[in-house]
C-alpha cells in the first residue's frame, strides 16, 4: 500500500487540495506517484497549527494526469472515510467561508 503524507503550512494550501464536493470530503495531492481509482493509500496529515498529525486510509477517487485541463498539477485525490469526521470538521472549520468561494483548486 502507497503511503503519502503533507503538511499544510497555511489555509491558502489546505484550500487548494480540499474537496468539499465528496462525501466525507477528500483531499489531493500533488504527486507523480502512479496509482488507479479505488486504490487504498495511508495519510498522514498535519493541519496548519496541528501538534500531531492525523492518519487514516483512503481510496483514490480523483486523479489529475500529466497535461490536466486548467493547468492543475499532476497528483490524485484520496477520500476521507466515515471514520475521519473530526478531521473533515478540522479543516471545515479553518476553511470557514473559503468553502462557498469561487478560488480555483487543484481539482475544480
Amino acid at each position: 500500500m502507497i503511503s503519502i503524507s503533507i503538511e499544510f503550512k497555511n489555509v491558502q494550501q489546505l484550500y487548494g487540495s480540499y474537496m468539499p464536493f465528496v462525501n466525507h470530503g477528500g483531499l489531493f495531492f500533488i504527486s507523480q506517484e502512479r496509482v488507479e481509482l479505488g486504490q487504498m493509500i495511508e495519510v498522514s496529515v498535519m493541519l496548519p497549527d496541528d501538534l500531531e498529525p492525523t492518519e487514516f486510509e483512503g481510496s483514490v477517487i480523483w486523479i489529475n494526469p500529466l497535461g490536466a485541463q486548467g493547468g492543475r498539477p499532476v497528483g490524485f485525490g484520496v477520500s476521507l472515510n466515515e471514520n475521519q469526521i473530526k478531521l473533515r470538521s478540522e479543516i471545515e472549520k479553518l476553511l470557514g467561508a473559503k468553502l462557498s468561494g469561487a478560488d480555483v483548486t487543484s481539482t475544480m
